[in-house]
């Protein structure tokens, strides 16, 4: 049963039909399912979450999908805090933004290691998690989704052979627009 949603009193939405829901990451591959051979964990690092997710042989498992509050938010109020403590300033957002993003902006040098430290630091706590949900990098394959995944390409330390980081912003876009496609597909047989 769907309620009807109403905006100034006339109803938007008074039906829905068919809908598919899957776990947060998931479609930024789905056009790459084939590529997950063996045991793989997927992470989505958002600005609030960080989202988990086994893909063994090509399967999603959902028993093993876990979400963590751990996105790029707490980098930047760690950044913040770090800031504050060690230089006794307060940095605006898109300065340390543009750190995160290309690990390099036109501030002083001392301020600049404040940040990047912190945000190797932060990168280490992703490392962290993923390990307490049990990845291992001689065992699996990590895929890195989101444009957060630039974080862990400049401040992390990781077998590059071992981690794949697709920082592209519109992957999930274009992985709902490849599974919306394969739903018509198979329901009438045209896109």
């Amino acid at each position: 049963m769907i309620t009807p949603i109403s905006l100034f009193g006339e109803p938007i939405i008074t039906s829905l039909t068919g809908a598919d829901v899957f776990p947060q990451g998931f479609a930024a591959i789905a056009n790459r399912l084939g590529d997950f051979r063996g045991v793989n964990m997927l992470c989505d690092i958002g600005n609030g979450t960080m989202n988990i997710m086994y893909i063994n042989d090509r399967k999603p498992i959902a028993r093993k999908c876990f979400t963590e509050k751990f996105g790029t938010n707490q980098c930047l109020l760690a950044v913040k805090e770090n800031m504050m403590r060690v230089h006794h300033s307060i940095v605006d957002d898109s300065v340390i933004t543009r750190v995160l993003r290309f690990r390099t902006a036109d501030i002083a040098e001392d301020y600049l290691g404040t940040i990047t430290d912190t945000a190797a630091e932060y990168v280490s706590g992703i490392f962290r998690r993923l390990r307490e949900h049990e990845y291992d990098p001689k065992l699996m394959r990590l895929y890195i989704v989101g444009g957060r995944g630039c974080l862990v390409h400049h401040f992390g330390e990781f077998d590059k052979n071992r981690v794949i980081i697709n920082d592209d912003i519109c992957t999930t876009a274009k992985g709902y627009e490849y599974l919306a496609e394969l739903n018509l597909r198979r329901n009438d047989g045209t896109v």
